[in-house]
């Protein structure tokens, strides 16, 4: 009973929806947006732009059959992440992470994109 309840809890949102300050949408209108060599340390046949990087967490998203993506803004830093950890894991999973930041007024500084690889 406990481990249904548990999982079925699961599936439950974190919070009740409040809309960020930025959206995925509006990182995605910068998808063609290259990122530079000194910020891209992800690893694969991923091309150096934001659309490609969201592509390949999607893709990577999509070998598990539960969510793994997160996202969310703090102190104008924002991080679009997948996490390939599973519950039973303490070795050998990791993180990639569209990581960039925001101003004042919220928009996008397209120079601070960055992909991070945590193995």
């Amino acid at each position: 009973m406990g481990g249904s309840i548990s999982w079925l809890y699961s599936w439950y949102p974190v919070h009740s929806f409040t809309r960020d300050r930025v959206s995925i949408e509006d990182v995605l209108k910068y998808s063609s947006t290259p990122i530079t060599e000194a910020n891209f340390s992800c690893e694969g046949d991923t091309a150096h732009n934001v659309g490609a990087v969201i592509a390949s967490m999607m893709e990577l998203n999509n070998t598990y059959k539960r969510n793994m993506l997160s996202f969310g803004c703090y102190q104008n830093i924002c991080t679009l992440m997948l996490s390939s950890c599973m519950p039973w894991q303490w070795e050998e999973c990791g993180n990639r992470i569209l990581k960039f930041e925001i101003d004042d007024s919220s928009q996008i500084q397209t120079s601070t994109f960055s992909c991070i690889d945590i193995p």
